[in-house]
């Protein structure tokens, strides 16, 4: 009786254990994870990589509230703890986020990983832009980089969840297939214009004008908070009248005064050209992204530059 009940026990046991097994070796797991990858990003456009990457396995914390000027921000409290308990951060470097340099050298919680995307680029020998010897940090505005950004993120995601290399490796690959076609949309869109300079807000633009052959000329600094003196707002009324640029561009986020202020005195009309480092409430509520608000630029920049 009893070799009876220890053989029925030992099946049942058996039974249980190639159950488990099999259905353990059918579920993907992340190191004995099931809880989604967290991700702090710095800004919109990482965001916006991040997600499309990491679909449903990740959640994506960005820094920046919609509507809010990214280069003058500044963490909370809760922030710094939020980056202290993600698996990554990823900020943009280069001088853009102002935060960034205090929130190294302090003492406050850091992430499994963190990725300054500037110094990622320069490691994959990407051809950055300097000015007095600081780096422009506004190269997500051209495609040809954001395809090496995603194939970074591609690969900081690998290497947190390895299980799931042929997801991040498939969404990565349409990811730069969209942006391969937004690059042929711009070269063929961008190559008979009568005028190749235009005249912008601030110095946001000079990757994405040396990419489809333009020239950017800026009213204010790297951020939009550097007002220019009188005498280069003068320098640049004339130089509108000299080329006879009828179009001025402004921008979503940041005041459009100065803007407004040179196509007053010369006549011109105010167009938007958005750097995309942050959405409006209204842009999210639409469901705009960086894609369709480049493809917007590109129609804008057609306008402004007089293209056939």
């Amino acid at each position: 009786m009893i070799n009876r009940k220890l053989i029925l026990v030992t099946v049942i046991l058996s039974v249980v254990f190639v159950a488990v097994f099999l259905l353990s070796s059918r579920v993907p797991q992340r190191g004995a994870q099931s809880k989604r990858i967290q991700i702090v990003t710095s800004f919109y456009p990482l965001s916006h990589i991040v997600k499309g990457i990491g679909g449903n396995l990740v959640d994506v914390r960005n820094l920046v509230p919609a509507g809010v000027e990214p280069h003058d921000f500044e963490p909370s409290s809760r922030d710094l703890v939020e980056i202290g308990n993600a698996d990554a951060i990823l900020y943009n470097g280069g001088v853009f986020e102002s935060w960034v340099n205090k929130w190294e050298k302090g003492n406050s919680p850091r992430p499994k990983q963190k990725i300054n995307m500037t110094e990622s680029l320069i490691s994959n020998e990407t051809m950055l832009i300097t000015r007095d010897g600081v780096v422009d940090p506004h190269f997500w505005l051209d495609p040809i980089i954001m395809k090496k950004e995603t194939e970074i993120v591609r690969d900081m995601f690998i290497k947190i969840d390895p299980l799931h290399r042929d997801l991040f490796t498939d969404n990565a690959n349409r990811y730069i297939g969209t942006l391969s076609l937004l690059d042929e949309r711009f070269r063929v869109g961008l190559s008979s214009c009568d005028l190749s300079e235009v005249v912008v807000l601030h110095e946001a633009y000079n990757y994405l004008a040396r990419q489809y052959n333009f020239t950017a000329t800026s009213i204010s600094g790297i951020s939009p908070d550097e007002e220019p003196s009188m005498k280069e707002l003068a320098r640049i009324i004339s130089l509108v009248r000299a080329k006879g640029i009828q179009h001025i561009f402004a921008e979503t986020v940041a005041s459009p005064k100065f803007s407004e202020l040179v196509a007053r005195e010369v006549g011109a009309t105010v167009l938007v050209l958005n750097p995309i480092e942050s959405l409006t409430p209204d842009e999210v509520q639409s469901g705009q992204d960086y894609i369709s608000i480049m493809e917007n630029n590109l129609n804008n920049l057609r306008i402004a530059m007089q293209c056939n």
